[in-house]
């Protein structure tokens, strides 16, 4: 069977992504709609439209004139300022359905005469006939457009009565008046006020799935007819020429137009909405502050003033994309403002851009993931997610076309995942078939470095800047004569165990086992900038770590043990060294002979770390070392400075006074003040009664001091053994 590709599963995975969304997938639908959320907050609030104005009636205006509902005649005074104002439309989101209760006057014919009862009736209901009042102030307007709902859940049908229609409507062939929403019965303004307004218009919203309000329905079917929002019947009243009209074919409604201006709507005349921003980003006018002459004379001057409740608790609030409790009244104003600026969402009706973008997302993936995996796969997966996720903001952004965002980066997750699961199958079986081999040998970074570059198989190396470090048991031949094999072999065990641990947590690689010594190198298989760092903290945590270990070895009746660490740092080959039958993955070279010198030469300062300049000056002030000679080991012509690794800063300020004397005595001994380096030594044993450096420059400058070097002396020291 022929092997599959990465380009073979993406193609497999992105037609799978494809055919779900064209079905649809209510989970995924609703977080498709939750990234439409996602791209309004990240596009951000924008200025809106001036041309629209919303009075409200807010907290201010219920503290001032009292609670809701307000009296017919104040609602009445309130629209023949906002008339006064020269709107040039006015749109009410209340609705005025139930008469106002009169002013009860029997029991009067008790006290007085007949004629003087009917004169006060008479006199009391002129000025409490409220809904009059309202009716004829709706009438003088002349331009106020009245607000009703539609019930889309009753039992029966209420005939229509109204106006609220459009003026045109287009039937292609197969109907498609069943996409509309159909409502069933409406709540109606009082008879009276109804026909005094100049027009009319439905404020039902309809939210998705979860609760959000993201469109607008500016259709819905009732009685047969086909009915207006109140946004288009203010445009309708204000605009004469911009006649609202509609198109139906068998998919549902085709366009709606007001005017030139063609709304893109889906196939239930629903258009998604582009909100400027949160609550209150519209012009708002306290409907106190009109009752009070206090707005400017031209607020509303030729403006379409929309009226609504927005008083916190009172009024009607709804969730959208950026405010959980966003005015109902200011979901109209931003219909307008659309329409107005015709600045709209464009959501393709047919699922080809998705598409295109899903097969397209998932094979740019699969290109990418023919020549990586892991990490650099994933990376590869989120620059693709990414570059679709920017891309489609910018023109969400700047051409307001809302294209997917789950489906798309669903499709880049499951090709990314499904490609990834079929390597790991497949084409890493045998990978990890070494790799298990390996880790029966190999350190856990080494068994990997291996797995991953199967070519370190071969001969060869590869030079660069690392550092080894040697360790050794002091005495150990006379340790194991004194223990039986198993105590020996237990004793071993628990000091390499130990050791390498400590090589591994500061990112070692363990080269090999030497008998009781360790040797470990930095910098390989994975280059590491601060290789000399990491070995010489790894130096002193092994001195730390081997207390530990002989307190256990007292207790169970074994010696203590105690080491000797070299350091060195310089170019190294690190790479597959032996025969075609018999390989070894190590370092080799001067450098590395040099740190197998350094820890033999320990013992000739009864020192426990040294290290060469090298290594110090590549360490930095990450540990504090101090001088102590200048050296030539065996087989080498060129001398070496060595340091003895104290300790990290904080653990060597116990011993500043001892550096300092030491260093003053190594200052004069240097220039053949033999005098006052015997002094400078001697203080330094002062300071410190065992410090075996100090005791052997003392004992060496007091030689001098007694038998003088020839003039062409240096203080170099030769080593010809380990």
């Amino acid at each position: 069977m022929p092997r599959l590709t990465p380009l073979a599963i993406a193609l497999a995975v992105g037609l799978a992504v494809a055919a779900l969304r064209i079905g649809g997938c209510k989970p995924l639908d609703l977080l498709e709609l939750r990234g439409l959320d996602y791209r309004l907050l990240q596009r951000g609030a924008s200025a809106a439209s001036s041309q629209v104005v919303i009075v409200g009636v807010d907290g201010a205006s219920l503290e001032q004139i009292g609670r809701w509902p307000w009296s017919r005649g104040r609602i009445a005074a309130l629209l023949e300022r906002i008339t006064a104002g020269g709107a040039a439309v006015i749109g009410i989101d209340i609705i005025q359905s139930e008469p106002t209760a009169g002013c009860q006057v029997e029991g009067l014919d008790a006290a007085i005469s007949a004629a003087c009862a009917s004169e006060l009736s008479d006199a009391l209901a002129g000025p409490l006939n409220e809904d009059a009042r309202l009716a004829a102030a709706v009438r003088g307007s002349g331009r106020i457009i009245l607000g009703y709902y539609f019930d889309f859940g009753s039992d029966r049908v209420t005939p229509y009565a109204g106006e609220a229609v459009y003026a045109q409507v287009l039937r292609g062939p197969g109907g498609g008046e069943q996409h509309l929403p159909l409502g069933r019965d409406a709540a109606s303004n009082l008879p009276d006020i109804t026909a005094a307004a100049a027009g009319l218009g439905y404020f039902n919203f309809l939210p998705d799935a979860d609760g959000i309000f993201r469109r607008a329905p500016l259709a819905i079917r009732f009685d047969e007819r086909i009915t207006l929002p109140l946004s288009l019947a203010m445009l309708q009243r204000a605009r004469p020429d911009a006649v609202p009209a509609l198109r139906l074919g068998a998919g549902g409604v085709e366009w709606i137009r007001v005017g030139a201006t063609t709304l893109p709507v889906d196939a239930s005349g629903q258009l998604l909405i582009n909100f400027r921003g949160p609550g209150y980003t519209f012009q708002h006018v306290s409907a106190a502050d009109v009752l009070a002459g206090r707005v400017a004379a031209d607020a509303f001057r030729d403006k379409l003033v929309l009226l609504g409740v927005t008083a916190v608790g009172v009024g009607d609030v709804r969730a959208t994309s950026f405010d959980p409790v966003y005015p109902g009244v200011e979901i109209h104003a931003t219909v307008l403002d659309n329409i107005l600026r015709q600045d709209f969402l464009h959501r393709p009706s047919w699922f080809g851009p998705d598409v295109a973008a899903i097969l397209g997302l998932a094979l740019l993936l699969a290109l990418g993931l023919q020549v990586t995996r892991g990490v650099a796969g994933a990376l590869v997966a989120a620059a693709v997610a990414g570059a679709y996720l920017g891309g489609s903001q910018w023109l969400f952004t700047h051409g307001g076309t809302v294209l997917g965002v789950v489906y798309p980066i669903l499709a880049v997750g499951l090709s990314y995942v499904a490609v990834s699961v079929h390597h790991f199958v497949t084409v890493d079986r045998e990978k990890r078939r070494t790799r298990r081999t390996l880790d029966l040998y190999l350190s856990p970074a080494l068994a990997k470095y291996v797995s991953d570059r199967p070519e370190t198989l071969q001969l060869g190396g590869e030079k660069s800047d690392r550092t080894v470090l040697f360790s050794d048991v002091k005495g150990f031949t006379s340790i194991s004569e004194r223990l039986s094999p198993e105590q020996l072999v237990e004793l071993l065990n628990a000091y390499l165990g130990e050791m390498t641990d400590v090589v591994f947590a500061h990112d070692g690689m363990l080269d090999k086992y030497i008998g009781d010594g360790v040797m470990a190198v930095w910098g390989a298989p994975v280059a590491q900038p601060d290789h000399a760092a990491r070995a010489c903290l790894a130096a002193l945590d092994m001195i730390d770590r081997l207390a530990a270990i002989n307190a256990a070895n007292t207790e169970r009746g074994l010696p203590k043990l105690d080491i000797r660490i070299g350091l060195n740092s310089g170019p190294m080959v690190f790479g597959n060294m032996g025969s075609r039958g018999h390989l070894s993955l190590t370092v080799m070279g001067d450098n590395v002979n040099l740190g197998a010198r350094l820890e033999g030469v320990n013992k000739q300062y009864g020192t426990t770390i040294l290290a060469s300049e090298a290594t110090i000056a590549a360490a930095g002030d990450v540990v504090v070392a101090r001088e102590l000679d200048v050296v030539r080991v065996k087989g080498k012509d060129d001398t070496v400075r060595i340091y003895e690794v104290v300790g990290a800063p904080a653990q060597a300020e116990a011993s500043a006074l001892l550096r300092a004397r030491f260093a003053t005595g190594l200052a004069a001994y240097r220039r053949r003040d033999f005098a006052a380096a015997v002094a400078a030594f001697s203080d330094a044993l002062d300071e410190h009664a065992n410090d075996h450096p100090s005791a052997l420059y003392l004992r060496r400058a007091r030689a001098y001091l007694a038998t003088p070097p020839p003039p062409d002396w240096e203080p170099v020291v030769n080593f010809d053994e380990k």
